[in-house]
């Protein structure tokens, strides 16, 4: 179907937004990107590369696809051209969504925070749970709310102090404050020239139905799901920044562009492959050489077909407690005992590695002796997992799960959640969505 372009909704820096001239698409926009790449809120050191809305184009719509499979609710709905996107309109919200999980020697991160600066050639600090920031979208220090209405101005005494200008894009100190202090983002917070001397209330940036939590868990999710696809190409994603926009039925979206403008990428021995070349002053030939790398790696970002299977022996073997969201991984049930069917087992196996050529996680769920997790474990590459469900009552049952004899490599464990959450832990490593459910959990433990 072709989308005839209407009036310009919006011009911003990187790319142009049109609403559509077809009545039955006046819930949509055309988001066309453009050739130009900036640099520090300076217009005068914006630069003209070749074919990077092309590259722009290509990455957000390999990443929107990508979060729109693993769940994640995005302004996206189809790329049209080598240049343009499908989105569905959203009032955006006027925040600048950052999460971290290294802090590079060059970020401001660390500029506020000293403390952690390495000593040179070593490697950037490295966080187990990732760091969540918002920053206020200004321009020039003009301070606007979710509808676009001027607020206010920051001071005119708080300047960047090299460039003599309001400084744009401060740093909420709390988030979860109700009126939100405004102090600069590179500035360590003990020094007083860090208060920008504005407040402003929270309700005036987010509409009441959405909370800074949901924000919160949307942006990490997002951040682990790209983390994942990025760590099965042997990348590293250093940080990111994203924003949202709320829908015109008041959903909350991942929205705007997600590119190699948009986060800090680096190779496994920390070679730099995002826009930070250009902040950096690379050759421009360097840039858009790595802008078509990275538009031609995402092509490789896939969900694998993996299926996480629950076999018992009988049906009175209980079935694990799982959270739903399992479902979006894989997950299959079998009822057929080792001891009485083996044949019909291996059959059954068989057909499960024929569904699934990406692989998988077998747990086995017995009770009494196992004589199912052996025939499986000796017959596929798959990890199996043995789990004794009398082992509580009946300690000695656990042995016919422990003592293997050579080539038959069965894992033992006795909680059958935990079993699932190591068949988890295995398919993280090539999968970004398993990868996003177990690191997400993990990280929230340190909440």
């Amino acid at each position: 179907m072709e989308y005839k372009k209407g009036k310009i909704v919006a011009k911003g820096k990187t790319k142009i937004l049109y609403e559509i001239e077809e009545q039955e698409h006046s819930g949509m926009l055309i988001v066309e990107n453009k050739n130009d790449i900036t640099k520090n809120d300076d217009p005068s050191l914006t630069q003209v590369m070749n074919k990077k809305a092309n590259y722009a184009n290509a990455t957000t719509c390999a990443v929107f696809n990508l979060l729109k499979e693993a769940g994640i609710p995005v302004a996206f709905e189809k790329q049209l051209s080598e240049t343009e996107f499908l989105a569905p309109k959203c009032t955006m919200i006027p925040l600048e969504v950052i999460l971290r999980r290294y802090a590079p020697p060059n970020s401001s991160y660390l500029k506020r925070r000293p403390d952690l600066t390495k000593n040179s050639g070593e490697i950037p600090h490295r966080f187990h749970r990732l760091v969540f920031e918002l920053d206020l979208k200004t321009t020039l220090g003009v301070i606007k709310d979710m509808h676009g209405l001027v607020m206010s101005q920051l001071p005119d005494d708080c300047l960047e102090t090299e460039k003599k200008k309001p400084v744009d894009d401060p740093l909420i100190a709390n988030p979860q404050d109700k009126n939100w202090n405004l102090v600069h983002p590179k500035i360590p917070s003990w020094d007083k020239r860090s208060n920008l001397k504005s407040t402003i209330k929270k309700t005036d940036v987010l509409p009441i139905s959405i909370s800074v939590g949901m924000i919160e868990e949307m942006a990490r999710k997002t951040f682990l799901v790209i983390e994942g696809a990025w760590a099965q190409l042997g990348l590293r994603l250093m940080d990111i920044k994203i924003e949202f926009g709320i829908g015109l039925s008041g959903e909350l979206f991942v929205a705007d562009v997600i590119d190699n403008d948009s986060w800090r990428l680096r190779t496994s021995d920390w070679q730099e492959l995002s826009k930070q070349l250009f902040r950096d002053n690379a050759q421009m030939g360097e840039i858009e050489d790595k802008y078509a790398l990275v538009a031609n790696l995402v092509n490789r970002f896939t969900i694998p077909k993996q299926a996480i299977v629950l076999w018992r022996g009988s049906k009175d073997d209980k079935l694990p407690d799982f959270d739903n969201e399992l479902h979006k991984v894989g997950v299959y049930f079998i009822i057929q005992s080792g001891h009485k069917s083996p044949g019909a087992c291996l059959v059954q196996l068989e057909d499960i590695l024929a569904n699934y050529p990406e692989g998988g996680v077998i747990i086995n769920i017995v009770g009494m002796s196992n004589g199912l997790g052996p025939i499986l474990s000796a017959r596929t590459n798959w990890p199996t997992i043995g789990v004794c469900t009398t082992a509580e009552v009946h300690p000695e049952d656990a042995w016919s799960s422990l003592r293997m004899p050579s080539q038959v490599p069965m894992l033992t464990v006795l909680s059958s959640k935990n079993a699932v959450l190591a068949a988890l832990n295995i398919l993280a490593q090539k999968n970004p969505v398993a990868y996003m459910y177990r690191q997400y959990a993990i990280e929230e433990l340190d909440k």
